[in-house]
């Protein structure tokens, strides 16, 4: 069996089971035990994210649990630059859109 095959038969034995009530709930736990066992992963994730622009600072604040300036001394010690404020049109209403 491949191993996608096997994780998609095990997400939907885990479902079956009446263990999780569907797939999102099994991912769910997944991402939850990942980011707890490896908290490093989930921090790296939403610096990345913060730094393509995707997630504003206070959207990144919100997800790693942390205040706006604590966030700002994570992606300061991952070496990301801060961003001041959207630079263009498109940005802010990405921005207001996020919030």
């Amino acid at each position: 069996m491949m191993e996608t095959n096997t994780i998609d038969w095990e997400v939907n034995q885990l479902v079956k089971s009446r263990l999780f009530p569907d797939e999102k709930a099994v991912l769910r736990s997944a991402l939850r035990a990942l980011f707890q066992a490896q908290p490093e992963i989930r921090r790296r994730m939403i610096t990345s994210a913060y730094s393509r622009g995707e997630i504003s600072l206070g959207k990144a604040a919100e997800i790693m649990g942390s205040s706006q300036e604590e966030m700002k001394d994570i992606l300061r010690e991952e070496g990301v630059n801060i961003h001041l404020g959207p630079e263009t049109v498109e940005g802010l209403m990405r921005d207001a859109c996020q919030a």
